[in-house]
């Protein structure tokens, strides 16, 4: 790999979808973001809504639940 294409890399964004579960088992994706090192950017879905956020995890703060619903952040790569 060229010094160029590990330097991009090395910086690219994670990717994030947020989630919500219910009870039954239904998943609806809610909205895609990016994970950077020192932020976070997120739209919905339906492209109606951004936010930018301190840290990824803050998207789940923009996601209605109720009792029987779960919001979760799942990452698309493999890092911890």
């Amino acid at each position: 790999m060229s010094d160029i294409n590990a330097q991009v890399a090395e910086q690219a964004p994670r990717l994030f979808a947020t989630v919500v579960t219910t009870g039954s088992g239904e998943t609806t994706i809610i909205g895609w973001g990016m994970e950077f090192e020192d932020s976070a950017y997120m739209v919905t879905a339906d492209g109606r809504n951004q936010y930018f956020l301190a840290e990824a995890e803050n998207a789940l703060m923009y996601i209605r639940s109720g009792p029987d619903v779960t919001p979760d952040l799942v990452f698309l790569d493999s890092r911890d």
